[in-house]
């Protein structure tokens, strides 16, 4: 057995942050007069003998007590799975893992609501809302529900009908070299330089990457290597609330997988000489968030509901090109540019939650460029999420690709992919290829390279991942709402060392030969000031699908700790760190982790 640490060493900070503030007050007071009229803005979009699909808000969550807020957080944080917790650790500290938001929803004010012959479609904690189908009467008597504070009608949207441009698979064989035979998808890889990291072993290996979409063929040969390995790790399908997000012909139309089955296929497909995605070797969990059943709608409270799904699984990455703007069914009215801003929209208020609970969301600008500046779609214009346009094989930008800046004046997108005759798996075809188009084949190239960038810094937070993608990108000295901050360059980001990141100098280069149970590495270490050695943990994996296991610092400033980690050709070894630099020696052997 050989094993490598090289660039792959890399440190943990934990942020030094406030503890828990409680809000200022449990309970926000109803005011009978929005409720009145934001009630009456719901029922015109709907017929006196109709039903409507309506967000009901509530003024708190059961209790008023200072008490029993501590309490409830207690019980939220304790219900947290290993995978959520360790990821919320590292991007919003050990003092500040759940807030408000987490604390479940309070189930009699749920009951009270459907008492009334309701039907309840998701329950929303972290808006602290339950979303129904409803007719007008029973709006009315939910109105008079004193914890009720607000309506707000479910939105539905859908894409313009060209929103993906096909043409059939024209390969020519690649002239370069590679350890894997991507087959035509090298060029969409090449292009984002993704193959330098696979070479390096960086596959998104250990990362949970979460697909929000249609649905999906699972059955596909694209797919086969995850699912034979294990990696597919959950799926649910939020529109019939089951645990099916494959194809099911008692509920859904024929074309219903096929968004879903080429983003996934794209980002994360594996089929030596067809198709390979930049993060083959992640795990995945499958959300089944739009109904295409009337003209590709897709609803907020899905999305939502998937993104709280995925955060309580520990998933690290959103991809999901899916948003919100445009083609509004009647009588719905579009979003406005001013709703642009980054916090008007229920699905971009999600998104960016999702990314301040520590997961890295990728999100398409949407493909509406004809309409030229300002045509970006929700959530793209969140100030927390790498939205992402598309180019062409040669680099420029694609016609379709919707335009920043953002309402508030924010450059979009952030970055950009290959999203013109992208290759992925034909959905109609267990074995067939081809090539799509549209800014929903672009993002899931970016999704894939974000997971790649976290299986080769799992310490990094959604901020830090931006950051690097951004600055290494190919157009990040001259920024603009065309292009962004240009193509993204995975191997360049791999060794870009964003703000809060620790740099590691150390040598030999590690090779442990067979037999041979003991290694020392020496490192030289450079840390930012003031970090509390209380705040700095030794993170390693004993295998790829494990969790990141932690241990915090044993010892003080110029001593020399010594942890055991068991060794295996595939661990990811994290050191700890005292608060400025020394020389630091560690000692790998095969046995138990130190206690």
């Amino acid at each position: 057995m050989r094993v490598f640490l090289s660039s792959v060493l890399t440190l943990m900070i934990l942020s030094s942050v406030f503890a828990v503030v409680p809000p200022d007050d449990f309970k926000i007071q109803r005011d009978d007069f929005v409720v009145r009229s934001t009630l009456q803005k719901t029922l015109k979009r709907v017929n006196a003998d109709g039903k409507i699909w309506a967000w009901v808000f509530f003024t708190d969550k059961g209790f008023t007590a200072l008490t029993e807020y501590h309490a409830r957080l207690q019980e939220t944080e304790r219900n947290l799975t290993a995978r959520a917790k360790s990821r919320r650790l590292k991007a919003r500290g050990k003092y500040n893992l759940v807030d408000f938001r987490d604390i479940p929803v309070y189930q009699p004010y749920i009951d009270q609501v459907l008492s009334t012959g309701a039907k309840k479609r998701k329950v929303l904690r972290w808006f602290n809302a339950v979303t129904i189908e409803a007719t007008p009467q029973q709006l009315h008597q939910i109105a008079r529900l004193p914890f009720v504070r607000e309506f707000k009608h479910v939105s539905s949207a859908k894409y313009p009908s060209d929103y993906i441009k096909t043409k059939s698979l024209d390969y020519e064989p690649p002239l370069i070299n590679t350890t894997l035979d991507y087959g035509p998808s090298l060029a969409q890889l090449e292009q984002i330089n993704t193959t330098v990291a696979h070479e390096l072993g960086f596959t998104g290996q250990g990362i949970l990457v979460c697909m929000m979409d249609t649905g999906y063929r699972q059955a596909h040969q694209a797919f086969q290597e995850a699912i034979n390995d294990g990696r597919l790790i959950a799926q649910y399908d939020f529109i019939n609330d089951d645990d099916n997000t494959d194809y099911d012909p008692e509920q859904d139309v024929e074309n219903q997988p096929f968004h879903g089955t080429m983003t996934w296929s794209t980002l994360g497909g594996a089929a030596s000489g067809n198709l390979y995605g930049p993060a083959y070797g992640a795990m995945f969990c499958l959300a089944k968030t739009e109904d295409i059943t009337s003209e590709h709608h897709i609803e907020e409270d899905n999305w939502a509901a998937g993104a709280e799904w995925a955060d309580s699984l520990g998933a690290d990455v959103i991809s999901a090109s899916l948003g919100y703007r445009y083609g509004f069914d009647w009588p719905d009215e579009d979003y406005t540019y001013e709703d642009m801003n980054g916090d008007s929209t229920i699905v971009t208020q999600a998104a960016d939650l999702a990314a301040y609970n520590g997961i890295a969301v990728n999100t398409a600008m949407g493909n509406d460029g004809d309409l030229g500046s300002g045509s970006l779609i929700a959530p793209a214009d969140g100030d927390s999420v790498i939205a992402i346009g598309a180019v062409d094989e040669d680099g420029w930008i694609v016609g379709f690709s919707a335009l920043g800046p953002t309402y508030d004046g924010r450059t979009k997108p952030e970055v950009l992919a290959r999203g013109l005759y992208t290759v992925c798996a034909a959905p109609w075809d267990m074995y067939g290829y081809w090539t799509a188009s549209g800014t929903s084949l672009s993002t899931p190239l970016c999704g894939g390279a974000t997971a790649v960038l976290l299986s080769a810094h799992p310490n990094w937070t959604p901020v830090m991942v931006r950051e690097a993608m951004m600055m290494t990108a190919n157009n990040m000295e001259n920024p603009d709402n065309t292009y962004g901050w240009g193509i993204i360059d995975v191997g360049q980001a791999m060794y870009y060392h964003p703000e809060g990141d620790i740099v590691i100098e150390h040598e030999p280069l590690v090779y442990f030969p067979p037999g041979l149970d003991n290694n020392v590495i020496n490192a030289e270490i450079y840390g930012g000031a003031g970090i509390d050695p209380d705040e700095v943990y030794l993170f390693w994996r004993i295998d790829e699908l494990e969790r990141i296991i932690y241990l915090p610092l044993i010892s003080m400033v110029f001593a020399q700790p010594i942890h055991s980690v068991p060794l295996t050709a595939s661990s990811l070894y994290r050191l700890p760190f005292p608060s400025f630099m020394i020389h630091l020696k560690m000692a790998f052997t095969s046995g138990k982790p130190a206690a």
